[in-house]
């Protein structure tokens, strides 16, 4: 694999391009409708990070400030073919870099249950009974940012 990148997304090209790879990874594999990748908070205290790679988004994620403490994660995909290389975490870890820029005590994320322990590898922690969404088990997880990162 080419070298990739992880950054916010810069206009609304993008974002389209960014809703079709989220459709892609989530969506389409459950038969779900092109339009379903995508909700009310998008544009409401939405940040939207993409991996690209030769041109092409490969993977994004979004973070959602629900409060002055706490962030949502969400929308996590990356294409099939370049899974297991990296990119997944580099957007997570993107994505607590930004959140400690902005002072969040802790992010949040309905994680797949298939997908938890690699939520699990960067340091979230499971809370609460799985519960099923769309039809796929998922599992709350927790990560708390560090204290002493804004001293």
């Amino acid at each position: 694999m080419s070298e990739f990148k992880i950054r916010l997304i810069q206009n609304q090209q993008e974002k389209e391009e960014m809703y079709y790879q989220r459709w892609l990874v989530l969506r389409k594999p459950i038969d779900m409708d092109i339009g379903t990748e995508k909700d009310e908070y998008d544009d409401y205290y939405s940040l939207h990070l993409i991996a690209v790679c030769d041109e092409q988004i490969i993977g994004s994620a979004r973070l959602r400030q629900l409060s002055t403490e706490l962030g949502s994660i969400s929308y996590v995909a990356v294409l099939p073919k370049f899974q297991s290389q990296g990119v997944g975490t580099a957007l997570i870890q993107k994505v607590i870099e930004i959140a400690k820029e902005k002072q969040l005590k802790s992010l949040k994320v309905a994680s797949r249950l298939s997908a938890s322990k690699f939520y699990e590898r960067i340091g979230f922690r499971s809370t609460g009974q799985p519960f099923d969404f769309l039809g796929i088990p998922h599992q709350l997880m927790l990560f708390n940012l560090p204290y002493f990162q804004n001293l």
